[in-house]
């Protein structure tokens, strides 16, 4: 059987630069740098290579499994995912693929190489998410972009981590969204930005809020994380705008 091994090589570690000549000496293939195919009765092998350095495992499945919770409601398995690997080519298809993923509920497991949820119409069935099913008809205009649908995380310590990353992202993006709020009403009370601008800032930040409260819905919905505390945050800044606009 094989078995697909993507590492984060740590900056702490001094031998990272060796790992791919260690992976090539167990008979391991690269995909692409971080991501790896490799032989079942090795995967011991390459575990130990890659320890310091965010081993996740993955195979592929006949069937598509959902996600799956513990006794106390605790996320054991995120269920069947899509896993894209892709090469960044000029700077028009990075900007391209970083647009689109900036919309999908996706979960980044190293540079270059996502991971999405298989059944994603069952968390978004309006569309208003880019999904695999959509982000793999746009991005492969490209060819520099590989699939793997119907993959499992195989080792289980790892799910925690991908987690905490989500949770990240989803507090930079309302982070970010507050700061834009902040700086929005501190220059507009000052006098320094017209309401025409206001207008126009304002409408950009309320997009952006749109979109991070449908992130965190979808990941809500696929993997049980509550962010109702995160995404009321900017709600105090955004009523002190839309106030000073009308007065």
């Amino acid at each position: 059987m094989v078995l697909y091994a993507v590492y984060r090589a740590s900056e702490e570690f001094k031998n990272r630069r060796l790992i791919p000549k260690h992976l090539k000496a167990l008979g391991c293939r690269c995909v692409r740098r971080s991501f790896w195919e490799v032989d079942d009765e090795k995967v011991n092998d390459v575990l130990r290579v890659l320890k310091r350095n965010e081993p996740i495992l993955l195979k592929r499945l006949r069937e598509i499994r959902k996600p799956q919770f513990d006794e106390k409601n605790n996320l054991t398995d995120l269920g069947s995912l899509v896993v894209f690997v892709y090469k960044s080519g000029g700077k028009d298809e990075i900007d391209k693929i970083r647009n689109l993923l900036k919309r999908a509920p996706c979960i980044r497991l190293c540079r270059g190489v996502y991971a999405f949820y298989q059944e994603h119409s069952n968390f978004d069935s309006k569309g208003e998410l880019i999904g695999a099913r959509l982000f793999w008809s746009l991005a492969r205009e490209d060819g520099n972009i590989k699939v793997f649908p119907r993959m499992i995380i195989v080792n289980p310590e790892s799910v925690t981590k991908l987690l905490e990353k989500i949770t990240l992202r989803i507090e930079k993006g309302i982070d970010d969204v507050v700061a834009g709020y902040e700086d929005l009403y501190q220059r507009a009370i000052k006098g320094e930005i017209g309401k025409k601008d206001i207008r126009e800032e304002r409408l950009k930040l309320d997009r952006k809020f749109s979109s991070m409260k449908k992130l965190a819905k979808f990941y809500r919905k696929w993997l049980g994380i509550d962010f109702s505390k995160i995404t009321t945050k900017p709600y105090t800044l955004i009523r002190k705008t839309r106030l000073m606009n009308t007065e």
